[in-house]
């Protein structure tokens, strides 16, 4: 029996979808951990200034801990620039995943369609053959 090409075209789209939430999956979990990382810098800078401020020895220091902040701003700067990117690709990713949803439907329509116009053709040819028996009076009639 031949495939039905709809059937397989809804196969691979359904694999397509598959992979777009995987890939969507991926992307999402590097924009968590940019995040992440944001926020632990972010946490880090307060923690340290707090500590330079409370602590009047390295308040008379400030060298090193200017250093330190120029290159922990630096880290944040860039990881802000990651969170951004992570963001747009999990943008493109969730767009993809909804390509494929809208294509796997639209199959699916078009395979209820066929089903059903198949469907109509069956029940059609076998009135046919019902009423081409009923005409040449091949039925047998009851005697009540």
């Amino acid at each position: 029996m031949a495939r039905d090409p709809l059937r397989v075209l809804l196969r691979l789209h359904g694999l397509a979808l598959d992979m777009a939430r995987r890939r969507l999956a991926d992307r999402l979990r590097c924009e968590a951990a940019a995040i992440a990382r944001s926020a632990a810098i972010a946490t880090e800078i307060v923690q340290e200034t707090a500590a330079q401020a409370a602590q009047p020895e390295l308040a008379a220091a400030p060298d090193s801990y200017a250093a330190w902040l120029g290159r922990m701003r630096g880290e944040r700067s860039a990881t802000q620039e990651t969170v951004r990117v992570a963001a747009e690709a999990s943008a493109e990713a969730r767009a993809s995943v909804q390509e494929e949803r809208v294509a796997t439907r639209a199959l699916e329509a078009v395979q209820a369609e066929a089903r059903e116009r198949r469907d109509r053709v069956t029940a059609r040819d076998e009135q046919r053959v019902v009423d081409e028996v009923a005409l040449r009076g091949g039925g047998r009639r009851w005697s009540g």
